[in-house]
């Protein structure tokens, strides 16, 4: 029914109490730092404005420039322990965790199997669950908010497919839908496009503030349809990728102000097979799916993946897809991985730890690719390479912090900047 009624309309729903039986669903604050604090987190103001993104741009002819008490967008690094200690001594602290979820939180979450039963490359379906759907990444949410405050998102859409769910807290999703309502919301970029016309060029996000519209300047926007929906602790939430949506995150609970969300998602490439769709459990742990960027922090195994916080990295089991089409010998072998750029001598060591991964002779070839330790480890080192890291990032110490991304140092000069406030304008 998912695949039929839901993915194939790009549908969103909801799953009341779909993970009460999560461990997660306990999960104090002592808990989460005893069990997963060492790891590090990105993280973010909790009132999302990417308007410094495009300060001092021309776009569709138009100079942005930024009134002076913007809001840089500030892309921060810290552990999940020192957030939760940060966020617990000053709750009026303005910042939210958005990050890789830990691999060890898996365990304590059991999520609904109703998009089960995704096509898989040939030759790279799990033992014994050939049901699975390949997933692509885990997210992490945490934030703490004071009574009545909250968390807000900007109005934009993603390129994956996702599925949340609540373990503290609440959000309430306003969405809209940009088959029939694009021409109604602006959009920093224009990516989106219609089914007719292909796929959208990339994730996006519009100059509307959901909290301020300015129905003078975007008098559209005032007859856009929209529907809203809100989750709460133990629901779900399945939204399609490419569903342009605005998200409010508070806490109406008097003894606990946190937020705490956890997302797994699957790309929009991802289609169904009803071939392998039997005998599906209604749950399973998270830990039991081989998600494409679900290690984290990772290991030396793979260096350059190494305790980076990896979110939108590209697809590598395409790469494996390709290698998988033809047997090769080491020659061809080097030949492929060397082309991405990747050192030869780790390339051949790959090859020679390959050849005693899969001695097996009652697997095909594209089940030795995909079955290789050694290849996947490979794969992934290259992607992220793609990414532009040569090495693993170091641990932090203890209580530190460091700006991964700030709009001011990239602005130059404050390149936009007015002596304009917002009030003013």
């Amino acid at each position: 029914m998912f695949w039929t009624k839901y993915h194939a309309h790009r549908r969103p729903f909801i799953v009341k109490g779909a993970v009460t039986e999560s461990a997660a669903m306990n999960w104090t604050d002592q808990y989460i730092m005893d069990h997963f604090g060492d790891e590090v987190a990105k993280v973010e103001w909790r009132n999302e404005d990417r308007l410094t993104d495009y300060c001092g741009q021309q776009i569709r002819g138009k100079y942005i420039h930024c009134p002076q008490d913007t809001i840089p967008y500030v892309e921060s690094r810290t552990s999940i322990r020192n957030f939760i200690q940060k966020s617990q001594k000053d709750p009026s602290w303005a910042k939210y965790i958005i990050s890789q979820m830990p691999d060890a939180m898996g365990k304590d979450w059991k999520v609904p199997g109703f998009f089960n039963c995704g096509k898989r490359f040939e030759g790279d379906r799990m033992k014994g669950k050939p049901w699975m759907t390949q997933m692509y990444e885990n997210n992490f949410w945490y934030l703490r908010v004071p009574p009545e405050k909250m968390g807000t998102s900007t109005i934009h859409y993603d390129m994956n497919h996702q599925v949340m769910c609540m373990f503290a807290g609440k959000k309430e999703w306003i969405m809209w839908d940009l088959r029939t309502e694009s021409q109604k919301v602006p959009m920093w970029n224009e990516y989106y496009r219609a089914p007719s016309q292909g796929k959208p060029q990339g994730s996006d996000d519009s100059p509307i503030d959901g909290e301020r519209v300015d129905l003078k300047r975007w008098p559209e926007f005032g007859s856009a349809r929209w529907r809203n929906t809100t989750i709460e602790k133990g629901d779900c939430l399945y939204l399609p990728a490419h569903l342009l949506h605005y998200v409010r995150s508070w806490s109406d609970d008097p003894e606990d102000h946190r937020i705490i969300a956890l997302m797994t998602m699957f790309q929009s490439e991802e289609s169904y097979d009803p071939s392998y769709c039997k005998d599906v459990p209604s749950h399973s742990y998270l830990s039991d799916y081989d998600v494409m960027w679900g290690e984290f922090p990772g290991s030396m195994e793979v260096p350059r993946c190494m305790n980076h916080v990896k979110m939108g990295y590209p697809n590598w089991k395409r790469m494996l897809a390709k290698l998988a089409k033809k047997e090769v010998g080491e020659k061809a072998f080097v030949k492929f991985w060397a082309k991405e750029g990747y050192p030869k001598k780790r390339v051949k060591a790959a090859w020679q730890r390959f050849v005693s991964d899969v001695a097996s002779e009652t697997m095909t070839w594209a089940e030795k690719v995909f079955n290789s330790t050694a290849l996947t480890n490979l794969a992934k080192d290259v992607a992220c390479g793609m990414e532009g890291h040569e090495g693993p990032e170091r641990k932090l110490r203890e209580g530190e912090s460091w700006d991964a991304r700030n709009e001011y140092s990239l602005a130059g000069d404050y390149k936009g900047y007015t002596d304009e406030k917002h009030e003013e304008l």
